[in-house]
């Protein structure tokens, strides 16, 4: 199933991609990282599609684990 992504959709699914396929959060200086609430917006976004899970890290209360599914690897051609 083809999808509609943004640039930054795309740049999203390749930074996990580069991690192997899985990227844990929070990503950098998040309290500093005036972008952030789009990331965050567009990890929600990606989803909801299909393409990633998010894996809340067990007992911190902070961070995620973002890791590709088939369709988020299709998405990037890597099939």
């Amino acid at each position: 199933m083809p999808h509609d992504l943004t640039d930054h959709q795309l740049e999203l699914l390749s930074r996990v991609l580069q991690h192997g396929g899985v990227l844990s959060s929070p990503f950098g200086h998040s309290d500093e990282d005036t972008l952030l609430p789009a990331l965050l917006e567009e990890i929600t976004v990606l989803e909801k599609m299909g393409l990633i899970t998010v894996t809340p890290h067990a007992g911190s209360g902070r961070g995620e684990t973002l890791t590709l599914t088939e369709e988020g690897y299709a998405a990037l051609d890597m099939t």
